[in-house]
């Protein structure tokens, strides 16, 4: 499952991703919070959607627009 930079405010159309929250290759379950992401106007707790392996593909400190894939869940059955 793919994770994409997600839209939290009508006006947003990009954020800054501040730090991770979850190791990369880290088991992660539905709810545990991923990383937050940093607009001008908030910080926010991303959690994840679902349970799996996590994979890292966006960087700290850098700027991404909304819809910008951050990361990748892969499934563990």
């Amino acid at each position: 499952m793919l994770l994409r930079m997600p839209k939290i405010g009508m006006e947003m159309t990009e954020a800054t991703l501040a730090r991770w929250l979850a190791d990369e290759g880290a088991l992660v379950d539905k709810g545990q919070p991923l990383y937050e992401m940093e607009t001008d106007k908030v910080t926010t707790e991303i959690e994840s959607p679902g349970r799996g392996r996590l994979r890292r593909i966006a960087e700290v400190g850098v700027v991404y627009a909304v819809g910008d894939s951050v990361a990748e869940l892969i499934d563990e059955t």
